[in-house]
């Protein structure tokens, strides 16, 4: 029998501005969180519902003005500021009220963990954004593991002699007269199957890791974190009222194919094609360039087909120009980020590619970026071998331009996809690879071996954050990307198998979901139920469980004010002196507003970080508050709650290894002890890493979120040296609203 979509009451269909109950056809902690490699089998539709099932929708600007508006009215306040420094206090004020919706619940960074190197510290790019930390060509790697002592004497030497640009000299004489030898090749792991080869038509982190060995931009951050030339011969001139930037080439740089075949010459013109593509290709990254590139916005909205319209100028051919929109303080800190790489358009268009409105990437003769043998190389390195799922060869460029400060010349990637805990270990003491993490079962190995204390280290943390989500408008609901099925571990029955089972239990409990996650007390509830250092623990070791949590979503030291700045404190003039961090900033609002997260801690945290390495939203007491609330205002709105009539939520996890499901466990125990088993999380374990991602951050649509909560799935890795850099990816159609249901 053709099932109905049950209505709560007319309360609740006007919670939300409901559009319709009738046919609608719209559409972790992983070991890699940050590199999701490829969208879903069907990227523009979501997984179609079973014959007869009508999810509830509502209208997506509605959704995120209901949930969102508070934080954007003062981060809109924020990027009206003049100031930098009053523009990055209210960007951190309005980062406290993002925290206060319980939307974002910070999870962990990068880092913080046990690992063991044949790598010395600091001889590639540290800074915290962008593409140069990924850069490996200057990389020094030794034959011997480095003992554990030596990490402490090299970071010493860097921060002396950092800006000199004679640490790379120093260290390889240390090291000899300490008894390392040196190598010229690299070995490394990889984890995922790219889906293109074109790195400006792609915003996954996967293919721009790969990709960026291949390419070099403008200007380029060195090992010691100094902003240097690259294609560039020297900074550019900017013009007076900061709109124009013009740069001069260098002339000695050529493109080359994957064989080191001479292709063309790299030219200025270069860079207009390059920027071109991006915007045609639509990959992602080229909304990062409106409000900053003169034009950008209409040319990618296509309000205007006329790329000339757009502020990128070749005035000769080794002169290129951009104007920007308005005064852009951390433009130079994009410069290398792949929005702003060259591409050739005579290779290109040798490929079949084409621009503007004859752009079509499905015409039989595009070949353009669909292998390592379809792209052209300025880079340091070719790609000479791609083997899915096994190994990729990079071997030095003959033709780059900067061959003598190569202190490797080749590169080989193994691949590795987490269902053995051991593989990495072996694969380092066995010189397949020269980095890796410990996890709780290798740390015991390593002891086991006598080789731990000698060796291991705990590594430093980046500015990556991961963080929970809230589907707030779940509409996918059967099997992720084929016809394999996620496995639930609750006894109550999974989505999938409610609907393979052909009852209408999901409806309801779909619609209760819904309601509940829309109520931003229900959700803080949630955050301050998670013992978040005892999640981290199951995967890293109870010793390092606070290590890489992170308490802001950026980072608390990303930025620091430069002078002293006066901003307004719920009706209070407060002035933050010069040198105050952003993350003192946010504490400061939400101690202002009695929110019982505490983000920035002097007394813990790492030494520069003071919102990393302690819990400070664990609180039951909290979670129990906001429940009560929640509780409240629901039955108001017509929905009771009970342990009998409890709010069901599928919870996306991996399933390839213990760590995963232990924590599946965990996040399902905090829930149902703070919360009196109102609350029933249903673990959904993935069969494979690629299944968890194709059900969460691979989608291209908030629509195909294919879960009602997930466990650090979803985070930012920045792009640039500016706080907006995070914030603009939850404004409306942010390129991570996708994690909340809505947008993208």
């Amino acid at each position: 029998m053709k099932k109905k979509l049950l209505c709560l009451t007319l309360a609740l269909a006007m919670l939300l501005g409901l559009v319709a109950c009738g046919n609608n056809n719209e559409p972790a902690d992983t070991n890699n969180p940050d590199a999701p490699p490829a969208d879903t089998n069907n990227p523009d539709e979501p997984t179609a519902p079973p014959e007869g099932f009508q999810p509830l929708t509502y209208d997506e600007d509605e959704i995120y003005d209901l949930n969102f508006t508070e934080f954007l009215e003062y981060y809109d306040a924020a990027l009206a500021a003049n100031d930098t420094n009053e523009r990055w206090a209210k960007m951190a004020i309005a980062e406290a009220k993002l925290l206060e919706s319980g939307l974002v619940t910070p999870g962990v960074t990068q880092g913080g963990n046990y690992g063991m190197r044949r790598i010395p510290n600091r001889t590639v790019p540290g800074v915290l954004y962008g593409n140069d930390n990924d850069r490996f060509y200057t990389m020094v790697v030794t034959n011997e593991i480095i003992k554990t002592e030596h990490f402490a004497v090299m970071n010493e030497k860097w921060e002396e002699l950092k800006g000199t640009g004679t640490y790379i000299e120093w260290l390889k004489g240390w090291l000899t007269e300490n008894g390392y030898t040196m190598k010229d090749s690299l070995g490394w792991l990889y984890g995922d199957t790219l889906v293109t080869w074109d790195i400006l038509a792609t915003s996954q982190a996967p293919e721009a890791e790969t990709l960026v060995h291949t390419i070099d931009g403008l200007m380029e951050y060195d090992n010691e974190d100094v902003l240097q030339p690259s294609l560039a011969v020297e900074a550019p001139e900017i013009s007076a009222d900061g709109l124009v930037y013009t740069f001069k080439l260098r002339n000695d740089v050529v493109w080359s194919d994957s064989q080191g075949r001479e292709v063309a010459k790299l030219t200025a013109d270069d860079f207009v094609a390059g920027m071109q593509h991006l915007m045609d290709a639509g990959g992602g990254l080229e909304t990062l360039l409106s409000g900053v590139i003169k034009g950008a916005t209409e040319y990618v909205n296509g309000d205007t087909t006329d790329f000339a319209t757009v502020g990128v100028k070749a005035l000769d051919e080794y002169t290129v120009e951009y104007t920007l929109e308005k005064p852009v303080p951390y433009l130079m800190t994009m410069l290398g980020y792949s929005i702003f790489f060259p591409m050739s358009r005579s290779y290109y268009e040798s490929q079949g590619g084409k621009f503007g409105q004859d752009f079509d990437p499905t015409a039989s003769d595009y070949t353009y970026g669909t292998s390592p043998d379809h792209i052209a190389y300025c880079g340091p390195f070719l790609i000479t071998s791609d083997t899915p799922q096994n190994s990729r060869i990079f071997e030095a460029n003959p033709n780059y331009y900067k061959a003598d400060k190569m202190n490797i010349h080749s590169m080989t990637w193994v691949f590795e996809d987490g269902t053995d805990v051991m593989k990495q270990y072996e694969d380092f003491k066995n010189g397949l690879i020269d980095s890796t993490g410990l996890n709780t079962s290798t740390v015991k190995q390593a002891r086991e071996e006598g080789i731990f204390d000698l060796y291991a280290r705990v590594g430093s943390t980046t500015a990556g954050t991961w963080y929970n989500c809230f589907n707030l408008n779940r509409r996918a609901f059967a099997n992720y990307n084929d016809d394999s099925k996620m496995v639930s571990t609750s006894s109550h029955a999974s989505v999938d198998e409610v609907i393979a089972n052909g009852t209408s239990e999901i409806e309801d409990d779909a619609s209760r979901a819904h309601v509940a996650m829309n109520n931003k007390h229900f959700r803080l509830s949630i955050a301050f139920s998670l013992d978040r250092g005892s999640l981290r623990g199951l995967a890293v070791g109870e010793e390092l469980k606070y290590n890489s949590v992170r308490n802001t979503y950026v980072p608390g030291s990303f930025v620091t004010l430069q002078a002293d700045t006066t901003v307004d404190i719920n009706g209070t003039a407060t002035t933050f002196p010069a040198g105050t961090q952003y993350g003192e900033i946010i504490q400061a609002q939400l101690t202002a507003d009695n929110f019982p997260a505490k983000v920035w801690d002097m007394e813990n945290g790492a030494d520069d970080d003071h919102s990393v390495g302690f819990d400070g939203w664990y609180n039951v007491e909290a979670a129990k508050a906001e429940w009560a609330i929640a509780k409240e205002e629901l039955a108001a709105q017509g929905l009771e709650i009970s342990a009998e009539n409890p709010i069901y939520l599928d919870l996306a996890m991996p399933g390839t290894n213990t760590v995963g499901v232990n924590q599946a466990n965990l996040f399902v125990q905090c829930i149902e002890t703070a919360l009196g088993g109102e609350v029933v999380i249903r673990p959904v374990l993935s069969s494979s890493d690629q299944e968890l991602n194709d059900a969460t951050y691979y989608n291209s649509t908030g629509a195909q979120l294919n879960t009602d909560c997930t466990y650090l799935n979803f985070g930012w890795n920045p792009d640039w040296g500016d706080p907006n850099n995070y914030l603009d990816q939850l404004i409306p159609g942010g390129y991570m609203v996708k994690g909340f249901g809505i947008y993208s």
